[in-house]
């Protein structure tokens, strides 16, 4: 359909296979064209069998076709012109055939002991990395050394010799091409801060600089021969230290390169010795400084993960204790809110009265203010209870509560059930006429409930009795007097009839209609 989306064409199998024999050719050329000390003589490396191992591991066994193509490309390539007619194409194919072997062989070791994961990611599984590509590598070696045997390409004399060479170019090779394409997959490129790069380029010319002075500038003789080599190693360890393992195998491909273009212009502290034996010394020291630099950088990884990790879980532990906290400070706010508040009634309930009547009244004595309050009594409650049950009586008080704190208006004035069916009104900053209004609306809002009371001698409705009384803090000594006097007017609002107001200090009293 016109406009639909359609999925990408996947990629064909055939193509991975086609970029990995192209790119083990380019690498077997690169290795005879830089990787050699002098014309003739076998590389010193081979980064072939590491694009191998990699292609592999990172692309799947699929593109073991491409990895046998390429081998048998380079191989004939190589061996073509070094013997007569069709001669070469048994050592070829048996070359190719042992690094194939290799390759599948290494891959399938590293999947099943180490996973599918960065080989290189911890000190454990990079010192076993290691040990599988030696071995990988002196299997391959020796299906190569026996085809080349085969073929008459390698006298019987020199296949000891002939194979320890290619072993070591083997495995020196894997090891040190094969972390380096393996870090830069997993690692990626670099993401920097100015000041982390600025260590890196200063590094990375520390490194130049030293291996220059010791492999291209220094020429020792019998007198100054020193293993002023080893002097690189502190500078593996600064990467590792300070950087990622995709710097360190960085490094290492530095110090290789400087230090086989060194010894193959007359320079550094292998010169002396036959090529044959520099050859091998030079194999063994980048082998030997690869195993040691790999593990170090992969044991400051792995550290440096510990340490984030446990930094990781610092975080979520804080975190949810700072939620835990949180959760328990709004439980105890809800458990003091509960605690301020009548179960019954829904309006606050006697201890939460002497707390606000303890504040206001010394609030009241601090500014002269004056302090009322209201004391309600429910008429005749106890008759209700009998005539309508207690559940009835329960929604009876709730009910009354909640028009008594309806009517009471202003945020600073307290609803509070004192006691029984005893509810009291504290009155900041308000006199004796305002206490009048606050129990006028009070008995007003009380009597529309218009909640029917069989057993009441005053009306056929719920009423209440209200005494009211307002002091002034500064010349009464102690806040009970207020709760005395009134309690006494509401035992006068009882003895004249109930269903009333009365106030000290006010001669009328309001009753209810």
């Amino acid at each position: 359909m016109r406009g639909t989306l359609t999925r990408p064409p996947a990629v064909p199998d055939w193509l991975p296979n086609v970029l990995v024999a192209l790119l083990y050719c380019a690498a077997a050329w690169l290795g005879d064209r830089f990787l050699m000390l002098e014309l003739g003589m076998d590389a010193v490396l081979w980064p072939q069998p590491a694009l191998a191992l990699a292609a592999l591991l990172l692309r799947g066994w699929r593109v073991w076709p491409g990895v046998l193509l390429g081998a048998l490309l380079a191989e004939g390539w190589r061996w073509s012109g070094q013997a007569p007619g069709l001669n070469w194409l048994l050592p070829a194919l048996g070359i190719a055939t042992g690094m194939l072997v290799q390759a599948l062989a290494g891959a399938w070791l590293v999947r099943r002991h180490l996973g599918a994961g960065n080989p290189l990611g911890s000190f454990g599984h990079c010192l076993l990395f290691c040990l599988i590509v030696a071995a990988s590598a002196l299997l391959g070696t020796l299906i190569a050394i026996a085809s080349a045997y085969l073929g008459q390409l390698v006298p019987q004399k020199m296949l000891l010799a002939q194979g320890c060479l290619w072993w070591l170019c083997n495995a020196s090779g894997t090891l040190l091409f094969g972390s380096l394409l393996l870090n830069l997959y997993y690692h990626g490129w670099p993401s920097l801060g100015r000041e982390a790069w600025y260590e890196m380029i200063a590094y990375f010319g520390t490194v130049a600089l030293l291996t220059a002075s010791i492999f291209i500038w220094w020429h020792p003789t019998m007198d100054t021969t020193y293993p002023l080599d080893m002097l690189v190693l502190p500078l593996v360890a600064w990467a590792a230290f300070r950087f990622s393992p995709r710097e360190v195998a960085l490094a290492l491909l530095l110090i290789t390169m400087l230090a086989l273009w060194g010894t193959r212009h007359g320079g550094g502290p292998y010169l002396g010795f036959s090529a044959y034996s520099t050859l091998i010394i030079l194999q063994t020291y980048i082998g030997i400084l690869a195993v040691v630099a790999l593990c170090v950088a992969a044991l400051m990884s792995e550290q440096r993960h510990i340490k984030q990790e446990l930094g990781r879980q610092q975080e979520q532990l804080e975190q949810q204790v700072r939620i835990r906290t949180l959760a328990l400070e709004q439980s105890h706010a809800e458990v003091l809110a509960l605690s301020r508040v009548d179960s019954v009634t829904g309006i606050a309930n006697r201890r939460c009265f002497e707390e606000s009547l303890d504040g206001e009244w010394r609030r009241a004595r601090r500014l002269g203010a004056p302090l009322g309050m209201l004391m309600i009594d429910i008429d005749y409650f106890k008759l209700y209870n009998d005539h309508y049950g207690h559940v009835s009586g329960d929604y009876c008080l709730r009910e009354v509560a909640q028009a008594i704190r309806g009517s009471v208006r202003r945020p600073q004035d307290l609803v509070a059930r004192y006691g029984g069916e005893e509810i009291i009104c504290l009155l900041p900053d308000t006199g004796a006429d305002g206490v009048a209004v606050v129990g006028e609306a009070v008995l007003e809002a009380v009597r529309e409930l218009q909640l029917p009371h069989a057993g009441s001698s005053v009306a056929s409705i719920v009423t209440i009795s209200i005494g009211g009384a307002t002091v002034h803090p500064r010349e009464v000594v102690d806040s009970r007097q207020l709760i005395e006097a009134a309690d006494r007017e509401l035992y006068r609002a009882k003895q004249q009839g109930r269903n009333r107001l009365v106030i000290a200090g006010r001669d009328e009293a309001t009753a209810g209609r």
